[in-house]
């Protein structure tokens, strides 16, 4: 079963705005940490794909991708669609680091930058710019 927020709806109504309206898959992918996330884009349909009617859209998703991770829920935060699933959240961290974080580099990132208890370089800069931008709130 996949679920689309009305805001997800209406970022879809607005990305198809001054475009041919086109069938949309969703996939797995995998980020910068070995992360794994949702995607979201237009594709022609397969053949093998399961298709759901929702909000006027015809949602395309691999049936094995559906079995082991669903169900999905699609979403929007006004810039972005963000999708989920079971096991799937979607991506929070900075997904640059090729690297095991920390001083040492023996633990691999956990791909949440604000919680790391032993965060890489970019995780601290992260931090620190989030420690900036609140106090001036």
């Amino acid at each position: 079963m996949i679920q689309m927020t009305s805001s997800a709806a209406k970022a879809m109504t607005e990305f198809f705005q001054n475009r041919e309206s086109s069938p949309v898959r969703i996939s797995l992918l995998t980020g910068g940490c070995g992360i794994r996330f949702f995607g979201i884009s237009t594709d022609a349909r397969k053949q093998e794909d399961q298709c759901y009617q929702i909000e006027g859209y015809t949602i395309m998703v691999d049936p094995a991708l559906m079995h082991e991770y669903g169900p999905i829920t699609i979403d929007s935060d006004g810039f972005a669609f963000r999708l989920s699933g079971s096991g799937i959240v979607p991506p929070n961290a900075c997904g640059t680091c090729a690297f095991g974080c920390s001083p040492t580099g023996k633990m691999r990132c956990n791909g949440i930058c604000k919680s790391c208890e032993t965060p890489c370089a970019k995780g601290r800069r992260m931090r620190a710019r989030r420690k900036l931008a609140a106090a001036k709130m």
